[in-house]
């Protein structure tokens, strides 16, 4: 009698193997491909699939055809029911029987037996590990539960993993956004400003070169928004930094600097350009057209104050109060003025 020798699946091999591209920087993708082709290889006539789950939709893929598998397909059923259960599904007898006990999309007749492992970590499902085998009943035992559920657990670990910096880097980028920017006209806030003028004033000094600054601010804001309401003076703020936006240099930076002040910094600006240039944001915001819903078009018109840094100032608060005082005489002096210290 001639013994038939069985080949052993080297386990330890593969979980080395799985170890080694899980610690390497791939991307999420390449690791899924590259334990599809481990298991592949090691699993005697076995088909691999992968479905990383994506909160409802889920990529599947199949490292030994190379294509991806349709989301209404047998595995991706297959694949959410194993989900589902939380658990390892193992069915080693007749799988398109239990798929019409189970109400899932019927196995090809091709396949012989099915097995399922959830990608779990800590109690949450990232996807499933699926095995198909094309030739034998009865396919998967213990071992192959035991060892892809080591398997599982490793990926399941670094989809986590990713999942988790996604949101940090998600996170992050909404608070940063939240902290720089204002809510209402979308512009760079207060403190935005802070940090920007820092900076330009330091490059100015550094390089002995001139920075200009003009603090800006509509003359009727108070009284539209007493006489018509809140909604009234946030439109007329909206006007008046959409026009700052079509009227400024691309190399000058607009942001909102107080309630009702807007900031345009300009650098390298020298005291004639930059009133000049506030002249022209003065004059476009005069001819442009601000309506009140139900009310009508209103007359609107800027006061802005113009200081120049060394002639005006030579330090950055000293340039800030300037510039106060500035805005404060264009009001004095009769509004819809530029006036520069």
């Amino acid at each position: 009698m001639v013994m038939k020798h069985v080949r052993s699946v080297n386990w330890f091999g593969m979980l080395t193997q799985v170890d080694r591209i899980t610690n390497k920087k791939n991307t999420l993708k390449i690791l899924t491909k590259g334990i599809e082709t481990i298991l592949t290889k090691n699993l005697k006539n076995t088909k691999v699939f992968i479905v990383i789950d994506h909160g409802g939709s889920a990529e599947t893929g199949a490292a030994k055809s190379g294509k991806s598998v349709n989301t209404g397909s047998f595995i991706s059923a297959f694949a959410a029911f194993v989900i589902n259960k939380k658990k390892s599904v193992t069915v080693n007898k007749n799988p398109a029987l239990f798929c019409r006990r189970h109400g899932l999309k019927s196995a090809p007749r091709s396949v012989r037996s099915v097995f399922g492992m959830p990608l779990k970590y800590r109690s949450k499902m990232y996807g499933a590990i699926i095995l198909e085998n094309m030739k034998e009943a009865d396919a998967f035992k213990k071992e192959t539960e035991h060892g892809i559920d080591l398997i599982a657990q490793r990926l399941a670990a670094r989809v986590a993993y990713d999942r988790l910096v996604d949101e940090n880097n998600r996170l992050e980028k909404e608070i940063k956004e939240a902290c720089l920017t204002d809510r209402l006209t979308n512009m760079p806030n207060r403190r935005f400003c802070d940090l920007i003028l820092d900076m330009e004033f330091r490059r100015a000094k550094g390089y002995t070169r001139q920075l200009s600054l003009a603090m800006i601010t509509p003359d009727n804001y108070r009284s539209i928004s007493s006489k018509h309401g809140r909604g009234a003076g946030d439109s007329l703020l909206l006007h008046v930094a959409s026009t700052l936006k079509r009227n400024v240099r691309d190399t000058d930076f607009v942001g909102r600097f107080n309630n009702d002040e807007f900031m345009v910094l300009l650098p390298e600006a020298v005291d004639e350009a930059a009133v000049n240039a506030a002249e022209r944001v003065r004059d476009a915001f005069e001819r442009a057209s601000f309506t009140i819903k139900g009310l009508g078009r209103k007359k609107v018109t800027l006061s802005i104050g113009v200081v120049t840094y060394p002639t005006s100032a030579e330090t950055l608060v000293a340039l800030l109060e300037q510039a106060g005082k500035a805005l404060k005489r264009a009001k004095q002096v009769g509004r819809n003025q530029v006036v520069a210290l």
